[in-house]
Parts: C-alpha cells; structure tokens; sequence
C-alpha cells in the first residue's frame, strides 16, 4: 500500500514538474542567445579579434531574426486575414524571405570559418605569452564559441522556417495563378 501512495505522489508531481519546468525547456536560441554577454578583451590580439569576430556574428543574426519575425507577421497576417493577400504583397514578402535565406548562407560559411578558428586558439590558449593571459583568453574563446553554436543554431532555425515560408508563398502564388519568377527563386 505504501507503494502505491508513493507512485500515486509521484504521478501527481510529475505534470507539474514538466509544467514548471517547460517554461524553462521552451526558451527560444535566441532567447538565450541574447543573455549571452560579451567578454571584456583579453589583449591578445588573435583571440580578441575571434571573440569580436564571433559576438559580431551573433548580433547579427539577433538581428536577422527580429526581421524575420516581422516579415512572419506579414504571412501570418494572410491566414488571419489582416493581411490582404495580393500576388503583390505576396511576391514582396517572397522577396524578402529570398534576400534573408541569401544571407543567412554567408553566414553559415563565417559560422563554419569561426567554428575552426575556435577549436584552433582553444588549442594555442595554454601557450600565449605572458602566462597571465592565458585564462582569460580560454575563457574569453569558450564563450565566443558558444556564441558561435547559438549562430549556428539561429541561423539553421531561420533557414529551414524561411524555407517553409518560401513554400508557402510559393503556393499561394500559384492558387493565383502567378509563378515564381527566375530571378525570384
């Protein structure tokens, strides 16, 4: 009987642990991309210009992500229906999306340029002169790279939404009767 009681608490607490702790488990990359703060300079050279190099890139897409957020509110203004659905208003926001997803791209080559020039001062940290540097520099590079992997997980969050949007839009143009143009695509 005892068993059971403790089973039965267990059950109960369960959901409401899963409850209180989702709000937690939801944040959002970006979301927890922002509280990242950028580190003070080292004076190294080499690893104070990654660490530019990789809050850059982050700021970056912080920003790229406040402008799809804007043009999301456009498509999804045309399921609500506050938004006119016009094969021009339709064909600007493809536009849009095109443009983001293009820069999005050079952006996965910095991440991947980054991500190799971290793991390489992460690997040179322990012989930086004067020795007293050397901690601030590894500190410095393991939170720039962190940087780096919440770029590399914004920009592929972006990329495959906007993809999906691009689809979309797509479609709708095609319920009009209009298609992508080349130059569009």
């Amino acid at each position: 009987m005892k068993n059971y009681h403790s089973l039965r608490n267990t059950l109960f607490l369960l959901p409401l642990l899963m409850f209180l702790a989702a709000p937690v488990l939801s944040q959002s990359t970006s979301e927890e991309a922002r509280k990242l703060q950028r580190p003070k300079d080292s004076g190294v050279q080499d690893y104070d210009d990654f660490k530019n190099s990789s809050f850059n890139l982050l700021q970056e897409l912080l920003k790229t992500d406040e402008n799809y957020s804007k043009i999301k509110a456009d498509i999804n203004g045309y399921a609500e229906g506050s938004r006119e659905t016009t094969v021009d208003n339709v064909k600007t926001d493809y536009g849009r999306l095109k443009k983001l997803k293009k820069s999005t791209e050079v952006m996965d080559d910095r991440v991947k340029s980054l991500s190799s020039e971290g793991e390489e001062l992460l690997k040179n940290a322990s012989q930086v002169k004067p020795v007293t540097k050397v901690k601030a520099v590894t500190d410095n590079t393991k939170k720039s790279m962190k940087a780096v992997d919440y770029s590399k997980s914004m920009m592929n969050e972006i990329t495959a939404e906007v993809t999906t949007d691009m689809e979309t839009l797509s479609g709708k143009l095609a319920e009009m009767g209009e298609k992508v143009d080349e130059e569009e695509e």
